[in-house]
């Protein structure tokens, strides 16, 4: 499991965010099948409940789909960006600024940070 820049979430949400940047880089297509959850758990060393946590979170931000007795697939991209997601996010977004700014880190970095996250996915 990726866990260098996500050390200071949890293991669940690591995971989420690891499944989520495989598709952004084309690595997980819209179709493919996730490993079911004990054999995520076997591969990333995780307790099956952790792994499930992860799947159900998935699940509710539609980046994947169950189909019982079949297994967890990735679903289509979404085309449209919801407003309950927007708001949603924002207030993290904003936290993650005062908090930076707090602690003398300055806009041009932030942009910097960003521009090269967006250059990984």
């Amino acid at each position: 499991m990726a866990t260098d820049s996500y050390a200071h979430l949890a293991y669940y949400e690591r995971l989420v965010l690891q499944i989520k940047t495989q598709i952004l880089q084309g690595i997980l297509l819209p179709g493919d099948k996730l490993p079911s959850v004990r054999e995520m758990a076997k591969q990333e060393q995780l307790n099956p409940n952790t792994v499930a946590k992860a799947y159900k979170q998935l699940d509710q931000d539609g980046i994947t789909y169950v189909e019982p007795g079949r297994g967890t697939f990735i679903a289509e991209p979404l085309t449209k960006v919801s407003t309950t997601a927007i708001a949603a996010f924002r207030p993290k977004f904003e936290a993650i600024v005062v908090e930076a700014k707090s602690l003398g880190i300055s806009v041009d970095l932030l942009r910097q940070w960003l521009s090269e996250a967006e250059g990984k996915i």
